[in-house]
């Protein structure tokens, strides 16, 4: 069983930097989860404080597109049992 996350390549998204399949392994280590990760590029920020609302919109037009990037993704690495969202 391979523990290194597998790159997923040919998927762009304006607002996606990375993709890949990684196993997650909980509950002791018995049984693992195969988790397909997006990061996200990194969302601007103004000062020290995020902006909230336009934090917001972005979040919005990811998970708008993520149905498109699940099926895309499916179709180079098969079947995973959940995705997270890691933004920046």
């Amino acid at each position: 069983m391979n523990i290194v996350p597998e790159h997923v390549t040919g998927i762009s998204h304006p607002m996606v930097r990375e993709i890949y399949l990684k196993k997650d392994f909980g509950n002791g280590g018995l049984k693992h989860e195969d988790v397909l990760v997006i990061e996200t590029m990194p969302h601007e920020k103004s000062g020290d404080n995020l902006d909230y609302e336009s934090f917001d919109s972005y979040l919005i037009d990811i998970l708008a597109d993520l149905d498109d990037l699940k099926m895309q993704a499916q179709s180079k690495v098969g079947h995973f049992d959940r995705v997270d969202i890691r933004s920046h």
